[in-house]
């Protein structure tokens, strides 16, 4: 069980605020499976520190990422009893790991059940504009837009670049294009200075405006 006063549906995310007195925290290393599709969905996570994919594997042996956790998303809240896919940290990873029992305990709080309404809310819209760019986008357009999502509404130039959370086939599973495409629309953003690469973490943006144009945005 989460130990009392456990912040599952609480906005701070930071870990010093978490560790000790919020509820049980759990880090996997880079590859490691934090739970597998069709397993009991006893517990839910929040994103603290890294980056989670969540993926299934597709009747034709390919496999397709349905999203990328990021610090403060929560992944896991399922409305069955088992989970719909497999979760795996990218790199080392820091979550809050809350048993669902306890988070329903947390939404029956009037103050919270707000809360729990935007998160799943959140969710949803998460799920519909990932749809939306895998039917309506071509492969430039669906890159410039998991990058323009990646900035979270922030700006950053030449002076911060912005770290990617995971690698070029990560990237192509999730927006459905192969490494190759993947890299060439990377490199004729590249090409258009709307991007520099500085390394093959690292994107710095060049003129988010235009980006956004290109996602559509």
């Amino acid at each position: 069980m989460c130990a009392p006063g456990c912040r599952f549906l609480r906005s701070d995310t930071t870990t010093e605020s978490w560790i000790g007195n919020s509820g049980p925290i759990a880090r996997y290393l880079r590859g490691q499976t934090i739970f597998v599709e069709g397993d009991q969905a006893r517990w839910s996570y929040k994103m603290i520190e890294g980056a989670v994919r969540y993926s299934r594997i597709l009747p034709d042996g390919h496999r397709q990422i349905h999203d990328i956790f990021l610090p403060d998303d929560t992944f896991g809240l399922e409305p069955a009893g088992t989970f719909s896919g497999t979760a795996e940290a990218i790199g080392d990873v820091v979550l809050l790991r809350c048993p669902r029992s306890c988070i329903a305990r947390q939404s029956e709080q009037p103050d919270l059940r707000q809360a729990m309404m935007e998160m799943l809310s959140g969710s949803l819209s998460a799920a519909q504009d990932h749809l939306t760019m895998l039917g309506h986008r071509g492969a430039k357009e669906r890159v410039a837009c998991f990058l323009v999502y990646l900035t979270k509404g922030e700006i950053f130039g030449a002076d911060r670049p912005l770290e990617l959370p995971c690698g070029r086939q990560d990237m192509g599973d999730y927006l459905g294009l192969s490494l190759e495409t993947t890299c060439r629309a990377i490199t004729d953003l590249r090409v258009s200075q709307i991007i520099a690469i500085p390394n093959r973490r690292q994107i710095i943006i060049r003129d988010l405006p235009r980006l956004r144009g290109i996602a559509g945005i």
